[in-house]
């Protein structure tokens, strides 16, 4: 089943159909259209760049092999894959390449189907999500409410095992279970699609048995998928939706995240870090994020979002109340930062 976007939804327009108030910072529509450009080129090249990073960390971990240097080759894999996920998620939105077809299929066969989602299964989850943000048809919300890992805040040691429950591989269930519930919606496609797909596992199986290659791919793929990238994929979540506290109800709803250099590398590639952006104007593709965050930091309206220091910052955040009701401190403030227009710099 093609799924169609209106020309509004492409510019970005598109209000969540639940939601009784409007958008509360606006940008003009020829600043969004120039946002929202789609470089295909660029698309490409970050793809391109991804996988040679990946590449070049087997190499190298196999040339010179330490038990160390394994354990940095599956965080830095991990964070690659991750990065390979956020590509794929401009190109649900249709922000990859200009031409749908190179859009549709690259994001299928070099972005989601190596992490083992359909592009187009999550592109149905995805709008949604969009569309009826934190409601009953909210497909994410419904899926997380009542599950003891998504209510926030926690006690410190309680969020602690969480992450390292995840970093363990035990996490890796939760993700298979949502592979196979975005698998489920494979139904809805063309047969050509869905032979696509499954010839492409099928091949890319034959390929690693056939050159002996099976291990490499355990190590260097199935590991790192299933331990370091579940451990960043629950922070990054958290941090998008997750112990937030805002001026307004929209505001509440969605967190963005200041991020700092090691967690763009380990945790928040491509900007994804930049969430409330993302929510306000889906059309503007990851590279001009960091733009459009500035445009809307300049405005007054803006300076009620929340916008968090860091991912140890969202940690603090959602902690701090859990420590507050067990009696172990004052009731502390949690981190809300607004970006000040003329300087720059972050201020609560």
């Amino acid at each position: 089943m093609k799924v169609e976007l209106t020309t509004e939804e492409r510019l970005g327009d598109r209000r969540p159909d639940d939601s009784a108030q409007e958008i509360p910072v606006a940008i003009g529509k020829s600043e969004l259209r120039d946002l929202s450009m789609v470089n295909s080129w660029r698309g490409a090249f970050h793809i391109a760049v991804e996988w040679t990073l990946i590449v070049g960390a087997i190499f190298l971990c196999q040339r010179f092999w330490n038990p160390l240097l394994y354990i940095a080759a599956v965080m830095w894999i991990g964070s690659r894959q991750h990065a390979l996920m956020v590509l794929m998620h401009d190109g649900v939105h249709y922000r990859l390449f200009r031409n749908r077809f190179l859009n549709e299929w690259l994001s299928e066969i070099s972005l989601a189907w190596p992490v083992l989602i359909s592009a187009r299964a999550y592109r149905r989850n995805h709008f949604a999500h969009h569309r009826h943000l934190n409601t009953e048809r909210d497909p994410d919300w419904v899926r997380r409410r009542g599950v003891v890992a998504w209510v926030f805040p926690k006690r410190p040691r309680d969020l602690t095992l969480l992450l390292l429950n995840d970093l363990s591989g035990l996490g890796a269930i939760g993700l298979l279970r949502l592979a196979g519930s975005l698998m489920s919606k494979d139904t809805g496609v063309s047969k050509g699609f869905l032979i696509g797909r499954y010839t492409f596992y099928l091949s890319v199986t034959v390929f690693l048995i056939w050159f002996g290659a099976m291990k490499l791919a355990i190590l260097y793929w199935f590991v790192p998928l299933f331990t370091w990238l579940i451990m960043i994929f629950r922070i990054r979540s958290i941090a998008e939706h997750s112990a937030i506290e805002g001026a307004s109800q929209f505001y509440a709803q969605t967190r963005s995240t200041t991020a700092s250099l090691l967690d763009r590398i380990f945790i928040a590639p491509k900007n994804v870090n930049y969430h409330l952006e993302h929510h306000l104007y889906p059309s503007v593709p990851f590279y001009r994020l960091p733009k459009l965050h500035a445009l809307l930091a300049s405005k007054p309206e803006f300076q009620g979002a929340h916008v968090t220091q860091t991912y140890f910052g969202v940690i603090r955040e959602c902690v701090e109340g859990a420590r507050t009701n067990s009696g172990e401190g004052e009731n502390p403030t949690l981190a809300t930062f607004a970006m000040q227009p003329d300087t720059g710099t972050m201020s609560r």
